[in-house]
């Protein structure tokens, strides 16, 4: 039996069938694609204007914008090509595209607004209208009391009834003060400024809400659903993207305000710049400049006297201290808490206190060092010690007890800046060996005393070694917040010139400051910070090596 073979079809009358429409998630990919290239393009614009001279730059240096231009089109004209080979990575670089112009559209936009300047504004503002937003604020508190009492003397009550209506008459505070802070902090005033400087610069202002929108709408697709399934994202791709997404806030700040900063001031330390004319590249002259400067020799030595006497004077004490806490005696949390007061308190606010205690004339030290000194020539005979004492604590630029006044000698105003310092850090320090000495096993104490040792004995073969780590990390910190010395100089040489007297506090950092923000010799300044970071990074790598050893040997 043989089986018919099927009919041939006619391709000739054959009917062609129709085209596929593409879904709407293509066409928003599309969309994407088309938004990817219209950015490349405006890239390709902002290059060519810097390269033809005609973009003028304000906020940022031209060699940046010219380096995020590049950036940019190379980025946008990859995405546009993975999106199109549906690679499952095009989802991810898209996005973080699309989040940077967004960011960067919306901080230009700021600028061109005014909204920076705007800041200070609204700040003055705020301080006028802070006594209104008190009344809010108490307003807001009366309320919640009267709740509370309402709640707790139960409803239907003649006193939840009197209750309720100081509620109701605490509301009505926190929107008489609230529309009162409305009308004083003047935001018709503060739209009024922003429009007009939008009517300044219409077009850049219209250009960067463009993008920041488009940029928006964009990356809203590349974030949904439909584009997960499209480029076949796993769901640990798609953790990671929103895990990245929430470290961005930080990611960004740190790039902006510490990476970006950092690699500005060590490409700037190679050419002669004043912040306002353009940069003049002459190689390693602003770190020959720096090693053999005078002043800077004069900083690292005072700064070498300072370590020696501020980090013992800062550990060691600590240590004593934490030991004397660690014996459990009554009251031990009460001092713990007063002793870390000076770590948490304002440095500068402490600073201005004892600026005060060392004052020459009216100061509190010299006037108990003069009345211990009645005391005692009251007691013997010849009067040995001075019953008036003028010790020019912020202003000798000698040194101290007598000694010979050679220029590497440290002076009476450095010991006073070791002596706040000292102050401000030993309760930090104390801390830290607290928080050591409790992680140390009763056991080592308990053998030592069955061995015979006594105090000194358990406190130095046992207590210190345990120790190890924790005095390496404090010393450390300690030397590192030493080499960094600015804010105390600063605030103790106030309204004399910092450095004062005769640079005898000049440090560093000190020294820097006079460079960068006294004589607009920022690329001087940077050579100087980046030498600084050299001497920090060698000391600290060498402390990590010797505490490797130690341990390894161990």
């Amino acid at each position: 039996m043989s089986t018919a073979a099927p009919p041939a079809v006619d391709t000739t009358t054959a009917v062609p069938e129709p085209p596929v429409e593409p879904s709407g998630f293509a066409v928003r990919l599309r969309l994407v694609q088309a938004w990817h290239l219209l950015l490349a393009l405006g890239c390709a614009f902002i290059l060519l204007n810097i390269a033809n001279g005609a973009w003028k730059l304000e906020s940022l240096p031209r060699s940046a914008v010219a380096a995020i231009g590049v950036l940019g089109l190379v980025g946008n004209l990859l995405a546009v090509l993975l999106i199109a080979r549906g690679r499952h990575v095009a989802r991810g670089v898209s996005f973080t595209l699309l989040y940077a112009t967004i960011l960067g559209a919306v901080a230009l936009l700021a600028e061109v607004l005014g909204l920076y300047e705007g800041l200070d504004l609204f700040a003055g503002a705020f301080q006028a209208a802070f006594w209104q937003l008190v009344i809010v604020g108490v307003g807001i508190a009366w309320w919640v009391i009267a709740r509370r009492i309402e709640k707790r003397v139960g409803e239907g009550t003649a006193a939840a009834a009197a209750a309720m209506w100081l509620g109701r008459l605490g509301l009505l505070a926190a929107a008489v003060g609230a529309v009162w802070w409305l009308i004083v902090i003047d935001i018709p005033a503060g739209i009024t400024f922003i429009l007009d400087n939008a009517k300044a610069s219409p077009v850049q202002a219209t250009a960067y809400l463009l993008v920041t929108v488009g940029s928006i709408l964009a990356a809203r697709i590349m974030w949904s659903q439909e584009a997960a399934l499209h480029f076949s994202a796993t769901a640990k791709q798609a953790d990671r993207m929103v895990g990245w997404l929430y470290l961005s806030p930080n990611l960004v700040g740190f790039l902006a305000f510490f990476a970006f900063p950092l690699a500005f001031s060590l490409v700037i330390s190679f050419f002669r710049w004043d912040g306002l004319t353009s940069p003049t590249f002459i190689g390693l002259e602003n770190y020959a400049t720096t090693v053999t400067d005078p002043l800077f020799h004069k900083s690292l030595t005072n700064i070498f006297w300072f370590m020696i006497l501020a980090v013992p004077l800062s550990v060691v004490s600590a240590l004593i201290l934490a030991v004397l806490i660690h014996t459990n005696y009554p009251g031990v949390k009460l001092f713990r808490a007063v002793f870390f007061v000076p770590s948490v308190a304002g440095v500068i606010g402490v600073t201005l206190i004892w600026k005060r205690l060392f004052n020459a004339q009216s100061g509190t030290i010299n006037w108990v060092l003069g009345t211990w000194g009645q005391w005692v020539n009251s007691v013997l005979p010849g009067d040995p010690l001075p019953e008036q004492v003028e010790i020019g604590w912020l202003s000798d630029p000698s040194a101290p007890f007598g000694l010979p006044d050679y220029w590497w000698m440290p002076s009476i105003a450095l010991i006073t800046v070791v002596i706040v310092f000292s102050w401000a850090q030993f309760g930090f320090n104390t801390v830290l060996f607290s928080a050591g000495l409790q992680s140390i096993s009763k056991e080592l104490y308990e053998a030592a005393e069955l061995d015979g040792a006594n105090a000194w004995q358990r406190f130095r073969n046992v207590t210190l070694p345990s120790l190890r780590s924790t005095t390496f990390f404090v010393t450390a910190t300690t030397v590192i917040l030493c080499l960094q010395l600015f804010d105390i100089v600063y605030a103790l040489n106030q309204p004399n010139p910092v450095g004062f007297p005769n640079n005898a506090t000049l440090t560093p950092v000190v020294y820097l400051y006079q460079l960068g923000f006294q004589q607009n010799a920022f690329g001087l300044a940077s050579a100087v910070a980046w030498v600084l970071f050299i001497f920090i990074f060698i000391f600290t790598l060498a402390q990590f090596r010797r505490q490797r050893a130690e341990v390894e040997g161990s």
